[in-house]
């Protein structure tokens, strides 16, 4: 019962973050995505191909880059450091997805439901969330949310009008949640096992709820222009490596390689009477599976493919699979392809702020398209749905 993990364009080991992103699916995908979808997470095998190494390589260091030149400033501001730039970008976004202005849980809770405003809650703290252990406390957090809101879908608490503060929304949450939590009932009731951030947490929702100035929205813009480039040549690069050097069916190249590694190793993971086999393919990675099952190994099969913010249909579209006809449907959009034998349930997730992810209905046959709100926008709407708690649970619904 393995899960593969296929990742996009724009990651690399040496990256300070890596590790650390990988630890976190791995404990998302566990924790909130395997029990949903029947899966033991005791038993699961996670695997993560890491074709980065192969990528493209900037001869120069991308000092072609316009922001390249230390003698030259976009902003007087400060560059923020990650955490901070990450929750900056999550503040404003998730501004933009639920009106200008402040944000309200208790009017989330009023005008959509408990259960979303529980979501953009656990979304926020996992913005803030320390490395390392950091994403076990959001797991924790959110999982005694959820069971806390099957009982309780509509309390009054959180549905009074005036509203409660965001932070006392918080603190009443934490209180309520207390008897649903797994965690030894040791732990202090109200920041429920957050330890040091627990601060942050409610620094975070309190400034959710606050109209943001106009240096938090120069910073927002800021810290967009400071990286936009350097993303964007990386993606366009790991792209045109990986259309270059990916070789013939008789001799892959080592991306192809590197990927078909995991994928034999997951195959021989399967256990009888529990032997699904569950693939995710991030970006350019959902590209890269695609032209592997449909040329490079026809013969694999999996039960679940999930490919998120992906070109796959683009790709085809521009007949850049190794197996792609050059002639064009007679009668589009209704001619569309078959969907390849080796995927069983396939499901495609995009966001409309992320300009790098793409439908597959309009092209295929049999895949399920789904729109996830990451709560980011730009390039930052690319990484972020693995991100936010609520996606592993929306998209184990859709799974099973």
């Amino acid at each position: 019962m393995p899960i593969v993990f296929v990742h996009g364009v724009n990651n690399r080991r040496e990256d300070a973050d890596y590790d650390e992103g990988v630890e976190r699916i791995r404990g998302f995908l566990e924790s909130l995505l395997a029990p949903r979808i029947g899966l033991d997470p005791t038993q699961l095998a996670t695997y993560f191909p890491y074709w980065g190494g192969n990528g493209v390589r900037f001869r120069w260091k991308q000092a072609s880059l316009p922001g390249s030149s230390n003698t030259v400033e976009t902003l007087s501001l400060k560059k923020p450091g990650p955490g901070s730039a990450d929750l900056e970008l999550w503040m404003g976004e998730a501004r933009h997805q639920y009106g200008p202005g402040a944000v309200s849980l208790g009017e989330v809770s009023r005008e959509r439901s408990f259960e979303e405003a529980i979501d953009l809650a656990w979304d926020t703290a996992s913005a803030v969330a320390p490395k390392g252990s950091g994403y076990g406390d959001v797991v924790e957090g959110y999982l005694a949310s959820l069971a806390y809101a099957k009982d309780h879908p509509a309390p009054q608490w959180a549905l009074a009008s005036p509203s409660l503060s965001n932070v006392d929304f918080i603190q009443t949450l934490l209180k309520e949640i207390q008897p649903y939590r797994t965690a030894p009932p040791g732990r202090a009731i109200e920041s429920l096992g957050l330890k040091d951030w627990y601060q942050s947490f409610k620094e975070a929702v309190s400034r959710l709820g606050s109209a943001p100035g106009d240096a938090a929205t120069a910073l927002l813009v800021g810290v967009g222009r400071q990286s936009t480039h350097e993303k964007a040549s990386r993606f366009l690069g790991d792209i045109f490596v990986y259309l270059s050097e990916r070789g013939t069916a008789e001799q892959p190249g080592p991306i192809v390689q590197q990927v078909l590694a995991d994928l034999t190793k997951a195959e021989a993971a399967r256990r009888p009477g529990d032997d699904k086999l569950v693939v995710i393919g991030h970006s350019l990675g959902g590209v890269i599976l695609y032209d592997i099952v449909s040329y490079f190994k026809p013969d694999l099969n999996f039960d679940m493919f999930v490919s998120v913010g992906s070109q796959i249909a683009l790709f085809e579209e521009m007949t850049l699979y190794r197996a792609s006809k050059s002639n064009m449907p007679a009668n589009p959009p209704k001619d569309r392809l078959g969907k390849p034998k080796a995927f069983g349930k396939w499901l495609n997730v995009f966001d409309t702020n992320d300009v790098f992810s793409f439908r597959t209905t309009t092209v295929f046959d049999g895949p399920d398209d789904y729109r996830f709100d990451t709560g980011y926008g730009l390039l930052q709407a690319h990484g972020g749905y693995f991100a936010r708690p609520s996606f592993y649970k929306r998209l184990a619904m859709r799974l099973s």
